[in-house]
């Protein structure tokens, strides 16, 4: 599992305008809407890192403190994915917690129902509510004495009623060609032409783009109608700022190029073609 490191644009909010134009597009037979919140805590986690587990108590209550700051590249992303946006009051659980230390003659089973506080520089801080066995002898579970590696899964996923009261986000989930090679950004505008889709006509601003369970998702700010596109020809179209005036030539030079899409055929690799989408310019 990994992430696509995505640089943000720098531009100054007094620089910008509203006005976005069609920079690249391309033709995927791979495309979903998915929920975002369902789609991360169906996730079976697949760490391979373990914790050192601290707890504590503070104001009579008791807390815990997940240390993965020695976790590899691939568990911090994990992890990065697993909690963003996950609200204080969401329920975690921590499975497969045997633990031996034989020199303390300290063993335990640690394996734990919480409540998520924060995820901050690789510290997972949460509420205990239950702990299946833990030691008298000690509050503090080193890393190296685990018998197996610790497992996180979220609580019970949320009804679909309740994440649309909640206007939980909705991401774009492709599989085969990646939609990154579009050289999205966060800012940017993605729209899906498809006939046979029920998101026609809706625009999504990206939030961020991430790999979970070895799939691309494209984290969308506005709600989408879950649905399957695989096996249909769809085509993604990229829209990115303009800066100034619409008049304004938009500078692609220090930016990806990419493919686009003229009469159901990719033009790949054409500037040309690029410079006549521009032609479809719209304000948010």
């Amino acid at each position: 599992m990994s992430i696509r490191n995505i640089k943000s644009k720098v531009i100054s909010s007094a620089d910008i305008s509203t006005n976005y134009s069609l920079t690249r597009s391309d033709i995927f037979y791979f495309i979903e809407f998915v929920n975002y919140e369902n789609e991360l805590y169906n996730a079976d986690s697949k760490l391979t890192s373990k914790p050192n587990v601290i707890f504590y108590t503070e104001n009579a209550v008791d807390k815990v403190i997940l240390d993965y700051s020695s976790a590899n590249a691939t568990d911090k992303t994990y992890l990065k994915t697993f909690f963003i946006g996950m609200n204080q009051s969401n329920g975690i659980s921590l499975s497969n917690c045997s633990y031996l230390e034989e020199s303390k003659d300290i063993q335990a089973d640690i394996s734990s129902n919480l409540t998520f506080s924060e995820y901050k520089n690789n510290y997972i801080f949460a509420t205990v509510n239950s702990t299946v066995d833990k030691s008298i002898e000690t509050d503090v579970y080193t890393a190296d004495y685990f018998i197996s590696t610790p497992q996180i899964k979220s609580g019970l996923p949320l009804e679909e009623n309740e994440v649309t009261k909640r206007n939980a986000l909705v991401c774009l989930n492709v599989g085969g060609k990646s939609l990154s090679s579009l050289g999205l950004y966060p800012g940017d505008v993605i729209e899906v032409i498809n006939a046979k889709s029920s998101n026609m006509g809706t625009r999504f601003e990206i939030l961020d783009t991430l790999m979970l369970n070895d799939k691309e998702l494209i984290v969308v700010k506005q709600t989408a109608v879950s649905e399957k596109l695989i096996g249909s020809p769809s085509v993604v179209q990229l829209y990115q700022p303009r800066i100034g005036s619409p008049s304004v030539v938009l500078d692609l030079n220090d930016k990806v190029f990419g493919n686009c899409v003229k009469d159901g055929t990719t033009i790949k690799n054409s500037t040309k073609y690029q410079c006549q989408l521009r032609s479809g310019i719209f304000s948010r």
